[in-house]
């Protein structure tokens, strides 16, 4: 069963088999994790029963379990009253993370998630004042269940996603994966599993995690699962989570039936004669599969402008019945938001499938930053009434050299014909 697991559904927030940085939403905490004592305060708020903090701030590392038993040591933390310690980490080494827990739970501490800042009373006395408003991402979360009593603020944050191999995270779809990389990730699935169980909790968590591949965003975890899989030793009455809006779309436009797109990663196409690149990706909502899409960029009518086209095929499922047209389609190119304005959303001849068909005009600026040597992000948001929202990271292998290229035809064609209008095979929807 776990062969299964290990590429379609394994575990943690882009945290790599190796200490790596999270696939996408991060805190910033990428440097490795470091660690300082501070005493709870003000003495007048909690007197006697102000707590040594362990503040352990950074990415998790395979250094980071000896690390911490030498910062214990060396600070004579060890048998200290109530002490906790407080975690903001965006993740890490699986095995680091498994390793630190452990740690902690000999030394017999608290965890919960948060940071903690450095106050001065009035009479000079320095303290440290807990402020709940952080991130616990991905191989942290295993970390937190070290602590022997386990706390989670309402205003911190638990995300989890699926571990994967540390060099192959940033376009997962397009990667090769041989068996000794299943080995790999199958071994350390199945040591957070024992972990897991070691630790008291339920596996419940982990299947929560496996859930999420790497070109999701990291998936927050409810109060109501906390609780009920003994993340937090309290429990606590459940909670739905916020949605999350998207933005609304502009201008359409769809583009003639081709052939389908071959290859993985973006590769150089013809559309309507004119040369484009594109690509395929899975369209999935936590690991489950509901259909796919096609990504088309051809050259723009206008100078330095490029035609997006977004083709979905969304299929249904037993338990979700037969999926609705799709009401909003937004792209994000780093922190730019882009509305597609969708041409046509409905049901194709194949029963219970819906095929929606969307389209912007791009600037060159907005695009050509995907093709330099640090890419910037690509990512797709989709939303209606009845679906799943889904928010899938497009990765950038084969882009770089294949769009140059097209970009270079593009620019050739507009100097050749400057008052042609360079389609590509994209034609303006009636309204």
């Amino acid at each position: 069963m776990l062969g299964g697991l290990a590429l379609t559904a394994s575990c943690m927030s882009g945290i790599a088999v190796t200490a790596d940085a999270p696939a996408t939403t991060t805190a910033g905490n990428v440097s490795p994790m470091t660690f300082s004592l501070m005493t709870e305060g003000p003495a007048d708020a909690c007197g006697a029963r102000c707590r040594p903090l362990i503040v352990a701030s950074g990415m998790i590392t395979a250094d980071t379990p000896r690390q911490f038993q030498t910062f214990v040591r060396d600070n004579a933390v060890q048998g200290a009253q109530g002490a906790v310690v407080v975690l903001e980490s965006d993740g890490g080494s699986v095995l680091g993370a498994l390793d630190f827990g452990r740690a902690i739970r000999r030394f017999g501490f608290a965890t919960t998630v948060g940071r903690v800042v450095e106050r001065h009373a009035k009479a000079g006395a320095r303290y440290g004042e807990l402020v709940a408003r952080a991130d616990c991402q991905s191989m942290c979360t295993f970390a937190l269940l070290g602590g022997g009593q386990r706390d989670v603020p309402r205003d911190a944050r638990v995300l989890v996603h699926q571990i994967w191999l540390g060099d192959r995270r940033e376009d997962a779809v397009a990667a090769n994966y041989t068996a000794e990389d299943l080995v790999v990730v199958q071994r350390d699935i199945g040591s957070i599993m024992q972990y897991t169980v070691e630790m008291g909790a339920d596996i419940e968590l982990v299947a929560l995690s496996l859930k999420v591949p790497p070109w999701e965003p990291m998936r927050a975890l409810s109060r109501d699962e906390m609780r009920r899989t003994h993340l937090m030793s309290a429990a606590e009455t459940a909670e739905v989570p916020s949605p999350i809006k998207t933005v609304a779309g502009p201008a359409p436009v769809v583009a003639d039936e081709d052939d389908a797109i071959v290859g993985r990663g973006w590769v150089s196409l013809t559309r309507g004669g004119q040369p484009a690149v594109g690509r395929t990706h899975p369209l999935t909502f936590e690991g489950e599969r509901l259909g796919s899409f096609d990504l088309i960029i051809a050259c723009g009518a206008a100078p330095d402008t490029f035609n997006l086209t977004y083709r979905e095929i969304r299929s249904s499922s037993a338990e979700r019945g037969l999926p609705r047209a799709v009401t909003r389609i937004a792209l994000m190119i780093a922190d730019h938001v882009q509305p597609l304005k969708i041409g046509a959303s409905g049901k194709k001849a194949r029963r219970g499938e819906i095929e929606s068909v969307a389209s912007a005009v791009l600037p060159a600026d907005l695009v050509r930053p995907l093709a330099e040597e640090t890419p910037a992000s690509m990512t797709l948001e989709t939303e209606s009434t009845g679906n799943p929202r889904t928010v899938i990271r497009v990765g950038n292998a084969g882009f770089g050299h294949n769009f140059r290229d097209l970009d270079k035809s593009c620019a050739e064609a507009q100097h050749a014909h400057p008052a042609a209008r360079v389609e590509a095979g994209l034609h303006p929807v009636a309204e």
